[in-house]
C-alpha cells in the first residue's frame, strides 16, 4: 500500500491497526468488507447466537472458491453433457412413422382397431436427465440461488446480460453469484429434472461415482454444503483458517478500532462480556457486560431506544421533509447502575487535523443537545471525541466535564476516568 501524504496514518499505522484488531473482524460482515486473513477468528464464534453463526457460515460458503468454481464451470460444463439414461418408448403413430417400426405390436394394434391399416407402432430412444447426479446440480443451484438472495435481500433481474458491476465488496459478489445462478437455472434441461428437499450421501456417492470429474467437482460442493448448514461451527473452523471480513474504508476501520480498544479495556478491567452479536446484525446492541451489579450495553451505528423517543432535532426535520432517519453517533455505552444510567456517546474522526477534529467536537455537542430530552436526575450523557493524534494527551479530567477528547493513543485514560472497574494492573 502506498502512503497518501494527506493521510494521518502511514503504512504501518494501517498494519498496526489491522494486527490490533484481527481477532476481532470475523464479527465485521458490513457490507463495505472484503476477505482477509486473520489467524484466531473462530476462537470467539462460541459467542454468537445460532441464526448469527449460520449467517455467518451461509456468507463464507457463497464467497469460497468452490462455489464462484462451482457457478462458473462446473454447473456450466454440467449443464452442457447432462449424464443421462436412453429409455425405449412404444408410440402409437396414424398415417406417418416416426423412428423405428414395431411390426410385432404394430400388427396386435392394427387388429385390436379392426384392422386399420394407417396405424403403426413405433420404437424409439429418449433420453432421461432425471438422474440422482443431476438432482444434486439442481439442488445446489436453487440452495445456492436461495442463500445469495436471503443475504442481499436482492431480487436478481431477469434481464438477459444484466450483471452487477465488479467489485471488492462482497455483497456485490454475493449479487453477482445469485445473477449468475438464476440464469443457470433456466437452461431448458433442467425443466426435465425433479426436486429433492435435501442432500443424502447416498445421493452425494452416485454423483461422486458418475463418469466425468466435473461430477466429482459437484459432490465436492455437496459436502461442503451439508457441513455448512449441518454442522457450521466445523464448516467455519476449516474455511476461517485465513479468511474473515476486513473493511476496505479505513475510516470504518478505525471505527471498528476504537470499539475494539473498548472491548479489549473492559476485558482487561475485568467486564465479562455475556452477549455478543454480528457487527452489521439487525441489532443495535453488539456487546453485553457485567461487572458486579454493574450493567455496560454497546451500540455500534444505533440508537437506545429512549434516544429515538426523545429526539429534539428528529421531529423537526421529518417536519419539514428533509430526513426521516435520526442521525446516529459511531458507538454508544449505555452504564447502568440500579435506577443509575449513564451514556457515553463517542465520536471517532481519523484525522489529525485541528480543524477537523473541532469539528468532530462540535458535532459531539450537537448529539448531546439533541439528546438532552434523555436526561432525568438519575440519566446523564456524556461525549466522547477519539481521533487519531494531535491532541494533547491527559492522566486526570474534570469529572464535571461534559465532552471528553482523545487521541488513539490515550483513550485507556479516558476511559478509566468514565467507566468503573478493576485497575490494579495496567491496561494497555
Amino acid at each position: 500500500m502506498l502512503p497518501n501524504n494527506n493521510d494521518c496514518w502511514t503504512t504501518k499505522d494501517y498494519e498496526e491497526i489491522l494486527e490490533k484488531s484481527n481477532k476481532h473482524l470475523w464479527r465485521f460482515i458490513q457490507k463495505n468488507s472484503s476477505l482477509f486473513s486473520v489467524e484466531d477468528a473462530f476462537l470467539n464464534l462460541t459467542k454468537l447466537s445460532k441464526t448469527d453463526l449460520q449467517l455467518l457460515s451461509k456468507i463464507h460458503f457463497i464467497l469460497s472458491e468452490e462455489v464462484k468454481m462451482f457457478v462458473d464451470e462446473v454447473a456450466p460444463s454440467l449443464l452442457k453433457k447432462l449424464s443421462k439414461t436412453s429409455l425405449k418408448e412404444n408410440e402409437v403413430l396414424r398415417g406417418h412413422v416416426k423412428g423405428k417400426i414395431n411390426w410385432t405390436r404394430t400388427i396386435k394394434e392394427r387388429y385390436s382397431t379392426g384392422g386399420d391399416p394407417s396405424i403403426f407402432v413405433c420404437s424409439r430412444r429418449s433420453a432421461v436427465f432425471d438422474l440422482p447426479e443431476n438432482r444434486v446440480l439442481l439442488y445446489l443451484l436453487k440452495q445456492i440461488y436461495h442463500i445469495c438472495s436471503e443475504i442481499t435481500n436482492y431480487e436478481h433481474t431477469e434481464i438477459e446480460g444484466f450483471n452487477v458491476p465488479e467489485s471488492d465488496k462482497w455483497d456485490l459478489t454475493v449479487k453477482n453469484i445469485g445473477i449468475k445462478t438464476k440464469k443457470l437455472l433456466r437452461n431448458p434441461h433442467v425443466q426435465k429434472i425433479s426436486d429433492m428437499h435435501y442432500l443424502t450421501n447416498k445421493t452425494l456417492i452416485s454423483a461422486e461415482k458418475t463418469r466425468g470429474h466435473m461430477y466429482n467437482k459437484l459432490a465436492d460442493v455437496g459436502r461442503r454444503f451439508n457441513e455448512m448448514t449441518n454442522n457450521p461451527l466445523t464448516y467455519l473452523n476449516n474455511i476461517l483458517r485465513g479468511n474473515a471480513l476486513r473493511p476496505l474504508s479505513k475510516d470504518t476501520l478505525f471505527e471498528i478500532a476504537v470499539l475494539f480498544n473498548i472491548s479489549d479495556f473492559l476485558s482487561s478491567t475485568g467486564w465479562t462480556e455475556k452477549k455478543a452479536t454480528l457487527i452489521g446484525s439487525k441489532s443495535n446492541i453488539i456487546s453485553h457486560y457485567m461487572l458486579d451489579d454493574l450493567e455496560l450495553k454497546v451500540y455500534y451505528q444505533g440508537l437506545p431506544k429512549s434516544f429515538t423517543k426523545n429526539s429534539k432535532y428528529g421531529p423537526l426535520m421529518a417536519d419539514y421533509g428533509l430526513s426521516s432517519k435520526y442521525r446516529r453517533p459511531d458507538i454508544i455505552l449505555e452504564l447502568t447502575k440500579g435506577s443509575k444510567k449513564t451514556y457515553l456517546i463517542i465520536e471517532v474522526k481519523r484525522s489529525d487535523k485541528r480543524d477537523y477534529l473541532s469539528d468532530g467536537a462540535y458535532k459531539l455537542f450537537g448529539y448531546i443537545k439533541d439528546f438532552e430530552n434523555v436526561k432525568e436526575e438519575d440519566i446523564d450523557i456524556r461525549g466522547v471525541l477519539v481521533g487519531w493524534s494531535n491532541i494533547k494527551d491527559k492522566s486526570t479530567f474534570n469529572s464535571d466535564s461534559e465532552v471528553y477528547i482523545s487521541s488513539w493513543n490515550n483513550m485507556s485514560e479516558v476511559l478509566k476516568c468514565l467507566i468503573p472497574g478493576e485497575f490494579e494492573d495496567s491496561v494497555e
